[in-house]
């Protein structure tokens, strides 16, 4: 137990958002409820998000640890919903694994955005995200899209 807790204490010294990541959370705050759905543990995640700012940007914040269960679940994206009171047409989920995060959220119906960061599965049997992004500023065009059709 110390070592895993050592090893987190330094890995959340080199912690750091991706470019443009805050500032466009903020704009997208402004006019939709955002949230999360993480495969971590609480104790974890939310100091993690208050060591990088974004603490407070999100309506629900659920966390696999919390249910015993990980995404690509849909019990997970049901749960965010729920939560936000949105149906899964009206969401648009953002992620950077083909498999836990496009193929979860797409179980539900939601829409979906692939970010492929240095994380994550590139692709999944047959799954294919509703928008691509290459940089995190480009969410903002993705949202515009998909909302508009």
């Amino acid at each position: 137990m110390f070592i895993a807790e050592l090893h987190r204490a330094l890995s959340h010294k080199r912690l750091e958002l991706y470019p443009g990541v805050r500032e466009v959370l903020v704009e997208l705050g402004q006019q939709y409820a955002l949230g999360i759905v993480s495969d971590a543990q609480a104790a974890y995640a939310l100091p993690e998000l208050r060591a990088v700012g974004l603490d407070g940007l999100f309506a629900c914040t659920i966390v696999s640890g919390d249910y015993g269960y990980r995404k690509p679940d849909p019990r997970l994206f049901a749960t965010a919903l729920q939560t936000l009171g949105i149906r899964p047409d009206q969401a648009i989920y953002v992620g950077n694994d083909m498999y836990h995060d496009i193929f979860g959220a797409q179980q539900l119906g939601m829409r979906t955005v692939f970010w492929p960061t240095q994380f994550g599965k590139k692709a999944y049997e047959a799954v294919a995200p509703d928008y691509i992004i290459y940089s995190f500023a480009q969410l903002r065009d993705a949202v515009s899209f998909l909302t508009a059709r």
